[in-house]
């Protein structure tokens, strides 16, 4: 779709926020996703990213669609072509400033709105070949597009005059006669989303943005309603995407900075999708509804997949490759597609594979900190996320050692019921890192996890002192104190509580901090003051290397 200006208003970001409350509590309209739901895992560098060849200019507009294991992306006067698994195999080219891209649904054919010649073209994706041209010449600059049934419905404009609109051809017929909607105003080239005897046109290029809805299931388009920008304070719409029977449209805009989610009925919002943050640019939700995906600007997190109907955050992704493109985002089964603009203007197409399959879970339970030479135990469960078995599964587990250093250690299978048990006798202190990762089938997606766990010295510390003390006498004590054979850390300091009984009664303080000798000796004195058993409790509170360690010195002192 268009690149759209960046329109965001922290004052109307406030109205909205009062006002969605209003709606809250006046109409009970608008839900929200649980305030209690776990954050979604954010995972860097996922899927595959592969370089088109193509650099783009300070105004190119490209747009993808997905289909029939095939990617097509528009990219100024061509369409570059990539198998399902991101790689270039082709490209149709001499074309006009190719915009919005529409393909059937079963992939055999292929509508691009070409902005410069005022057509669109149709394209035969077995052959790579323009079948046929529709000219436009009054109705110019088809920009966005949209298929429904036997209908291609585009959204055209050249300038930000309010001279834009919508038209659709019936692809059908060898020479389609333009369908005339009800005269509307639109500053620019509409975003446009048709399913379900149902089209949204939204306006672009405006604040506020409102997004007009048509009924489309008879010859003539007839106007259903508008919802309102001003009403729900809505601006710098970028992509609209609409359910599979028509009953809602989700909106991606600068403000608010929520995806929301309207009845295209009641023209009233129901859902917010995620919190408010950066800007949006895309939306897409996948062929039975169960999943939508956003996009944001940066600083925001790329991509975000969503419970279509709770809003529940399921998955995260970023992309360090470069920003997302406006209108870009495409389910294609299970995988998801996107574009990405890079610092260099390259144009990246992002696959990621299996994120609309129903999510796995792993979990793991094991020691935070172990000394030297004990075996690491670490147990765990693999299960869908709904907590059910997958039955007998292989794990990969990989180990990272504090050096940087990575091993493969013995594959693990789980029992029936997703549990099972690793055990390492790591070398070395320090933090190891244990990665368990299933793989995933054709029906649940992958997962994985870390275990962290700290290896360190074993410590010791032992005291020595008088057996009998006499109170108003001075007392020493010295010990040592050893960390694995190596001396201890510089500046290393004890804690030591003396602790007096007498009789049924006992008074417990803390002596002023002891210091450690580079050799590991520490000495101190105490002078008592009254008498009864005297227990002194010396402790060195280990670091990341060794661990703690703890020594009790008893001493009978009585009255001078």
């Amino acid at each position: 779709m268009q690149q759209r200006p960046h329109l965001a208003s922290s004052l109307l970001i406030r109205r909205l926020a009062t006002l969605g409350l209003a709606v809250i509590v006046t109409t009970g309209l608008l839900a929200a996703p649980s305030q209690a739901a776990p954050p979604s895992p954010v995972v860097s560098d996922v899927g595959t990213t592969t370089d088109l060849g193509v650099t783009l200019g300070v105004s190119s507009v490209t747009d993808l669609a997905v289909g029939d294991g095939r990617v097509f992306v528009s990219a100024g006067d061509r369409i570059v072509v990539a198998n399902s698994g991101g790689d270039v195999t082709g490209a149709i080219t001499g074309l006009s400033q190719v915009h919005e891209l529409a393909l059937t649904p079963d992939g055999t054919r292929l509508y691009a709105a070409l902005h410069g010649s005022n057509e669109v073209a149709e394209i035969d994706t077995a052959t790579l070949t323009i079948t046929r041209r529709i000219g436009l010449a009054e109705h110019p600059c088809p920009s966005t597009l949209a298929l429904s049934g036997d209908h291609l419905w585009i959204g055209r404009g050249c300038d930000r005059n309010w001279q834009a609109g919508v038209i659709g051809l019936n692809v059908t017929e060898a020479t389609p006669t333009p369908i005339l909607f009800p005269p509307r105003l639109y500053s620019g080239p509409p975003a446009i989303a048709a399913a379900g005897g149902t089209l949204v046109a939204g306006q672009t290029f405006s604040s506020p943005a409102s997004l007009t809805v048509y009924d489309i299931g008879q010859e003539t388009p007839t106007l259903r309603g508008t919802i309102s920008g001003h009403t729900w304070l809505m601006s710098g719409l970028q992509d609209v995407v609409l359910t599979s029977d028509g009953s809602a449209v989700v909106a991606a805009a600068s403000d608010p900075t929520r995806f929301m989610r309207y009845d295209t009925t009641t023209l009233f919002p129901t859902l917010a999708y995620g919190g408010y943050g950066t800007s949006l640019v895309s939306v897409a939700i996948n062929s039975d509804d169960t999943y939508l995906v956003g996009g944001r600007r940066p600083p925001g997190i790329d991509l975000t997949l969503y419970d279509a109907a709770t809003g529940a955050e399921l998955l995260s992704a970023d992309n360090p490759a470069g920003t997302l493109v406006v209108g870009s985002i495409a389910f294609a089964g299970a995988d998801v597609y996107a574009l990405l603009r890079t610092s260099a203007d390259r144009l990246h197409l992002w696959r990621l594979p299996d994120v609309a399959l129903p999510m796995s879970r792993l979990t793991l339970t094991t020691s935070p900190r172990v000394p030297t030479g004990t075996e690491v135990l670490i147990t765990g469960q693999l299960t869908r996320v709904d907590g059910s078995a997958l039955g007998a599964q292989p794990l990969k587990v990989t180990r990272r050692l504090p050096g940087g250093t990575r091993e493969r250690l013995d594959r693990v299978t789980t029992a029936a019921d997703g549990t099972f048990t690793i055990t390492d006798r790591p070398p070395g202190v320090g933090k190891v890192v244990y990665t368990v990762a299933w793989a995933g089938d054709d029906i649940t997606r992958a997962s994985s996890t870390v275990a962290i766990v700290r290896v360190r010295h074993r410590s010791s510390l032992t005291m020595t002192g008088p057996a009998l003390g006499t109170t108003g006498t001075e007392m020493r004590f010295s010990g040592v104190l050893e960390t694995g054979g190596n001396p201890p850390p510089p500046g290393a300091t004890l804690t030591v509580k003396r602790t007096v009984r007498s009789g049924d009664t006992s008074a417990s303080t803390m002596l002023p901090p002891v210091s450690v000798s580079d050799d590991g000796t520490f000495t101190f004195t105490d002078t008592p003051a009254t008498s009864g058993r005297h227990i002194y409790l010396a402790r060195w509170a280990g670091n990341g290397l060794s661990e703690p360690a703890g020594a009790p010195y008893r001493v009978t002192v009585k009255d001078g």
